[in-house]
């Protein structure tokens, strides 16, 4: 889709998956079963792991658009209107009678570690119906992993990535636990229609059987992806491509809280892409220093960092990546 002076498209990336209110509660202790875990502080937003990452693209300055299934309710408005404000299209985002919006309880310990809690709701009742045959002219379509435990979601899924083939677009996949646990076969199968999977180094593993991060990444990449990304949170990540490995370096940062690293750097992957970056050990720490950003504040959806968080983990790169990416993701 072009603007009518022939400018650039109004939307580079379409994203479906999840779109619901997180409850984040900071806890100083994980309890036991049937212990209390009594907060220290709470935070009410949106998110949703294609939520988030449209988020961090939207800091980037790719103007992004999300199909997702919100409750007819209260908390289904405020989703919507917390994702538009942040930039996002959220034009094609449903409201559902029948299941309230989706809700996410997440617990953080002092650690910044993060627990979570979710009823579906809402999301898993995204239909192929919503999903319009032309993805609104974009150039990629991000899937979030969630999309393919169930149907209808799951179908959904299925038609966005059959679209996009036939027009062309590059798919990007992200990986996350349940569905590794759940549905690992209709993961695996699923990459056949994937130009790029993003997932956890030791779901890679459990995923494939294979023993290490190399020939897990070989054996996704076997079943169609020509980039897989795995992460490994402050260890750093694997990016596989055809001209082999690239293990980049991750900026220092205090974590505050975990949630939404993986959707960040997924959200660095996708720049490369979209952007037309060739060096993959570039794309690989750019990744890094997004979700590196991402737990350095508390939250996810609005409270992601902005463009100058990003660029200030940018800056904790090695020198000679900082001084390329930088006047890449800069605002001009």
């Amino acid at each position: 889709m072009q603007h009518r002076d022939g400018g650039a498209p109004d939307v580079e990336v379409v994203l479906l998956g999840d779109l619901n209110v997180d409850l984040h509660l900071d806890i100083p202790v994980y309890p036991g079963p049937g212990g209390d875990g009594v907060a220290t502080r709470q935070r009410m937003g949106f998110g949703g792991s294609a939520a988030n990452t449209a988020v961090m693209l939207s800091r980037l300055g790719i103007r992004s658009a999300m199909i997702a299934c919100v409750g007819d309710d209260a908390w289904g408005a405020q989703a919507i209107a917390g994702l538009a404000a942040e930039g996002v299209d959220a034009a094609l985002v449903r409201r559902c009678t029948t299941e309230p919006t989706s809700l996410n309880v997440i617990t953080v310990t002092p650690d910044g570690e993060r627990t979570m809690f979710a009823y579906r709701g809402a999301s898993a009742e995204l239909g192929p119906e919503a999903v319009p045959a032309d993805l609104r002219g974009a150039r990629h379509l991000h899937i979030s992993g969630y999309a393919l435990l169930a149907d209808p979601q799951r179908s959904a899924a299925i038609a966005a990535a059959q679209h996009a083939r036939r027009a062309g677009m590059t798919v990007s996949l992200d990986v996350p636990v349940d569905p590794v646990n759940a549905v690992p076969e209709v993961l695996l199968g699923f990459l056949a229609s994937v130009d790029v999977v993003i997932v956890g180094a030791g779901d890679a593993r459990r995923l494939t059987a294979e023993p290490d991060d190399e020939r897990a990444a070989d054996a996704l990449a076997s079943r169609g992806p020509a980039t897989v990304a795995l992460t490994g949170g402050a260890a750093g990540s694997l990016l596989r491509t055809d001209a082999g490995f690239v293990r980049a370096p991750v900026p220092e940062v205090k974590t505050v809280d975990t949630t939404g690293a993986g959707d960040s750097f997924g959200a660095g992957i996708i720049f490369g892409v979209v952007r037309g970056m060739q060096d993959p050990m570039r794309i690989a720490a750019l990744a890094n220093a997004c979700g590196a950003a991402a737990v350095g504040v508390p939250g996810a959806g609005a409270g992601l960092p902005g463009i100058d968080g990003i660029l200030a983990a940018v800056a904790g790169l090695p020198s000679d990546l900082s001084a390329e990416l930088i006047p890449v993701i800069a605002p001009r």
